[in-house]
């Protein structure tokens, strides 16, 4: 039999898993940082969970269904979340909770696009304060930050404003939906692609092209859109109030990137109720897909709690950042130093050296075959270790171990403690 994987899902060798689990760790520090819990859910949900009118017709087609059962592999961490807040009553609100995980989707895949891929979740549940947004926000923008992406724009938009424009430019509530989601496909098919769309609802051609030369029209502030919208509007100077709160806090916060206003930003699942937000990235002048984004759903952990209940999140791909920075990344292990043996009989001395190294907080790893000294180093090089420790019976007669530096090729015989501390310097 000929070995294949499932479509839409990888393998992840060394290289790739070292640096995956890099992003992980520095998106995990940087959610403890903000005070987030772990929580951990199944894979598995009941389907009529993941089917409870959270995602939208479209994105509920997408569900990875177990045949000949009634459960499915979870969509998103999101309604997991909520289905876990309906179980668990006595935890202390608000809960700010982080969970990092893979997820499912039955999508074609494409380039960027996986039926398997890693989220990394936050979530602030009980708060409907705008400061629940800004420190989700400011918390993703810090994990991307940790992750070297110092260049990057987070768009803003509002649910309740996009269905008030929706409305002024006459557009059936019940449609809104529907539109919305078209709205979300205005990077991938373009204005004419969503117009036609559009106009298939029975919406009127000229009120179609008003509403989307609205949500594109450019100016030079936020708070110049606030007032257009305002002007021409009623009933949104709440909401609108609070998306220019949202973004004073985020000054704040002094993240490293821009924020702004965008009446196009959708976000095409049916649970955000509120503010909506993504993480846009340039590189030659080209926007690349979205790293992170999120919103507030306020009526999700309702669906299963029958109680309403504010709740707002945010999420970084980790799948899509590691496919957007994986190049030319060249750490095959995770050692830092590899011990080479001249002679059998100096395999005992080898693994004190290794013990000791270890004591000192340096990762090592170590020969165990029969291989010469040329071959060992070899190997020590194909993995990127940056460091040989030599040990033969010179070495132990000495007590010493002898100090090779991978990249200039120089040696030195030093004690393990003294080796150590040479090795941490470039940590």
């Amino acid at each position: 039999m000929e070995p294949s994987l499932p479509r839409g899902t990888r393998d992840y060798g060394p290289e790739a898993s070292i640096y995956l689990k890099d992003i992980i760790a520095n998106v995990e520090a940087t959610y403890k940082a903000f005070g987030f819990s772990p929580i951990d859910t199944p894979a598995i949900e009941n389907l009529e969970t993941l089917s409870a009118k959270a995602y939208g017709q479209e994105s509920s087609g997408e569900i990875y269904k177990i045949e000949g059962g009634k459960e499915a592999l979870r969509f998103d961490l999101s309604v997991p979340l909520a289905r876990f807040m309906a179980m668990n009553k006595d935890l202390q609100m608000p809960f700010k909770r982080y969970h990092i995980g893979k997820v499912w989707r039955m999508d074609e895949p494409q380039r960027m696009r996986f039926r398997e891929f890693i989220q990394a979740d936050i979530d602030i549940i009980g708060s409907s304060e705008p400061l629940a947004e800004a420190e989700c926000i400011a918390a993703n923008a810090a994990a991307i930050e940790s992750l070297g992406i110092s260049t990057y724009e987070v768009l803003i938009n509002s649910r309740i404003l996009l269905n008030a424009i929706l409305s002024k430019f006459s557009f059936p509530e019940e449609v809104h939906g529907k539109a919305i989601r078209l709205i979300d496909k205005l990077d991938k098919i373009g204005m004419d692609g969503v117009s036609n769309e559009i106009k298939k609802l029975g919406v009127d051609a000229k009120q179609c092209e008003m509403m989307l030369e609205f949500i594109t029209q450019e100016s030079s502030s936020s708070s110049e859109l606030i007032e257009k919208l305002v002007n021409s509007i009623d009933g949104v100077k709440e909401e609108a109030s609070r998306i220019i709160k949202i973004l004073g806090l985020l000054e704040k916060y002094e993240i490293k990137g821009t924020a702004s206003l965008d009446f196009s930003l959708a976000r095409g699942l049916d649970y955000y109720t509120s503010t909506v937000w993504e993480f846009v990235i340039h590189e030659k002048g080209k926007k690349l897909p979205t790293v992170a984004g999120g919103g507030r759903y306020d009526n999700l952990i309702g669906i299963f709690a029958n109680r309403k209940v504010p709740a707002v999140g945010s999420s970084v791909g980790i799948s899509r950042v590691f496919d957007l920075y994986f190049k030319n990344r060249i750490k095959r292990s995770y050692a830092e130093v590899y011990i080479a043996t001249i002679g059998g009989e100096v395999t005992d001395h080898a693994i004190d050296a290794a013990k000791e190294f270890r004591k000192c907080g340096i990762s090592v790893d170590m020969n165990i075959t029969s291989r010469n000294i040329s071959k060992q180093l070899e190997h020590a090089s194909a993995l990127k270790i940056p460091y040989v420790a030599i040990i033969g019976k010179e070495e132990v007669s000495k007590s010493l171990i002898k100090l090779r530096n991978m990249e200039t090729g120089s040696e030195e015989m030093l004690k393990i403690d003294e080796a150590a501390d040479k090795i941490k310097k470039i940590k």
